[in-house]
Formats: C-alpha cells, sequence, structure tokens
C-alpha cells in the first residue's frame, strides 16, 4: 500500500497526504500544498520511493540482527 497520495485543494490545486497521519505531507517542514498536477504526482512517486526504500531498510537490519 502506498503511503502517499494526491488530495484535490482548494483553488485548483493539489496537495500531497501521509497516509498515516492524514494530514499533508512536510518536506524539510514545508507543507506539500498548492503544488500544480505534475509536480504534486512527482513529489507523490518521490517520496513512496523513499518510504519503500525506509521499510526495506528496516527489514533488513532486522534479519542482520537476528543472525
Amino acid at each position: 500500500m502506498r503511503r502517499y497520495n494526491l488530495r484535490h485543494d482548494v483553488g485548483g490545486t493539489w496537495l500531497v497526504v501521509d497516509g498515516v497521519t492524514t494530514e499533508p505531507a512536510n518536506l524539510d517542514d514545508v507543507a506539500l500544498s498548492g503544488m500544480g498536477w505534475p509536480e504534486a504526482c512527482d513529489m507523490v512517486a518521490l517520496l513512496n520511493c523513499l518510504d519503500a526504500i525506509e521499510n526495506a531498510s528496516r527489514d533488513y537490519e532486522a534479519l542482520a540482527a537476528a543472525e
């Protein structure tokens, strides 16, 4: 399941929503809102890739600790 998704924002813009908190996602303390469609799609893809890498890293760390 993807953690980050898009939501239509006011004024015809888009925001990235964190599925864990259901709040607008932040990147370096900047809310990812008020974006155009292409930029918002790119941010969702990027954040979901980073989340997958982080999850895989935790899985490999747990495997290494168990050995």
